[in-house]
This record gives C-alpha cells, sequence and structure tokens, in this order.
C-alpha cells in the first residue's frame, strides 16, 4: 500500500496584488512539483479579519507526495 506525506500551506490574498508575487508562486510550485508535491486541494477562506469580512482573506492548500 502506498503511503503520503502531506503538506498544507496558507497563501494571503493580500499578496495577490503584489506585482512579483505572481512569479515567486511559479517559481514555488515548479520546484514543489519537481520535488514530487502535487497540488491536490486549493481552498479559499473567507473573512478572517475586519478588512476581509465577506470576502476571501486567504487560500489553504495541500499538497501530497509519495514516500520515499
Amino acid at each position: 500500500m502506498k503511503k503520503y506525506e502531506y503538506k498544507i500551506l496558507t497563501i494571503s490574498a493580500f499578496h495577490l496584488n503584489k506585482p512579483t508575487f505572481q512569479a515567486e508562486l511559479d517559481e514555488n510550485f515548479e520546484r514543489w512539483g519537481e520535488e514530487g508535491w502535487e497540488l491536490v486541494k486549493m481552498e479559499p477562506v473567507n473573512g478572517d479579519a475586519w478588512i476581509f469580512w465577506g470576502r476571501t482573506s486567504k487560500f489553504l492548500t495541500v499538497f501530497k507526495r509519495e514516500k520515499q
């Protein structure tokens, strides 16, 4: 039976407007993919701060890879 390990990260929606953030995110996702990590879930999280009430404030991401 295959066994997996998981990596859970949060991405702040505030950073999505930063000019260099998309390139940084692309680089990280590319590197993690090369390390065997697969993005299996990305879920928006709403309103954990008063400035975000009713809006997405961050994204929860779940990656997995097979244990070696």
